[in-house]
Parts: structure tokens; sequence; C-alpha cells
């Protein structure tokens, strides 16, 4: 069976110029959890999730922690925890604010299928390298996307979300 089968033909992508917080509303909307990225021409230029969002948010949290614990000394635990909640604040605002294109994992290697390969393939990817999502192009134009999801359904003999 080839990708062409089993992929969501009908792919949500994210702009790499637009703000996290309209991919993340975007994602959000869609009740999905990652996307492929295209630049203005509509090239892949990488997939974006939810965790990647919530990584970006973490490490600047805990960059705010760090600071905090090196420069202040709060002893009242009501004022500690008004201070947290004032840094994860700022921290998921500056996120927000950020270009998707900002979070793009770095270290991430962009894996893709054509249509034509084989879901063997794409079990293959998505095992040996943990993830959730393959997006299929055609060139460098995003075409489908299988994900785990995908997968299971079409194992499983049902077509998808729509024959539930």
């Amino acid at each position: 069976m080839s990708v062409n089968n089993v992929m969501t033909k009908e792919v949500i992508s994210l702009r790499s110029t637009s703000t996290v917080k309209d991919a993340w509303l975007t994602m959000m909307e869609a009740d999905i959890s990652g996307a492929p990225v295209v630049d203005d021409t509509g090239s892949i230029m990488g997939v974006v999730s939810l965790t990647d969002i919530f990584r970006e948010v973490v490490e600047r949290v805990q960059k705010a922690r760090s600071l905090r614990e090196t420069t202040m000394q709060i002893e009242d635990a009501a004022a500690l925890e008004k201070e947290e909640i004032r840094e994860m604040s700022i921290a998921i605002r500056a996120v927000t604010e950020l270009k998707v294109a900002d979070i793009l994992p770095k270290e991430q290697k962009l894996l893709t299928l054509s249509p034509d390969d084989s879901l063997d393939r794409a079990i293959h990817l998505i095992a040996e390298h943990g993830i959730n999502r393959l997006p299929v192009v055609r060139g460098t134009q995003v075409v489908g996307i299988i994900t785990r999801q995908d997968i299971i359904w079409s194992i499983a003999g049902k077509g998808g979300k729509s024959n539930e």
C-alpha cells in the first residue's frame, strides 16, 4: 500500500512568517498537534508541533527562574508564586510573538515522503525517528501528511476519522 492511499490530503500548513500565536491557535482550532511549515512560495521548511512551542516556553521559564534564584531572595511563598506566574506569563508572551521559523527545531533533519512511497517506509521512518507525522511532498510542495493515527486507522481497516 502506498502513502497516497493513507495520507491526509487536506493539509493545514503554517507559514514560516506567521507568529507562533497564530500557529498555536490554528493548530488548536483544527485539533492537530503539529503541521508542516512552508515559506512564502509554499516550499516546505520543516514541521512544528505544540511540543516545540511548549519547549520554547519552558526554556524561557527556566532561564528566568535561574536568573531569579541568583539575583533575588524571595522568602514569602505567596510572593514567590506570584513571581513564578509573572515569569511564565512573560515567557508565553515572548514565545507567541516569535515567528514560526524561529522555533523550527534546528537539530531535527527534515524527513518527508513521496505519495508513491510505501506505507512500510512511513512506518519505519516514524518509528525510527520517534516522530508523530511526516509531510508528503512532490518536489518541495506539501501534498499531504501522514500521521501515526492515519497508519493506525489504515491497519485497523478504517478509512480515517470520518468513518468513526
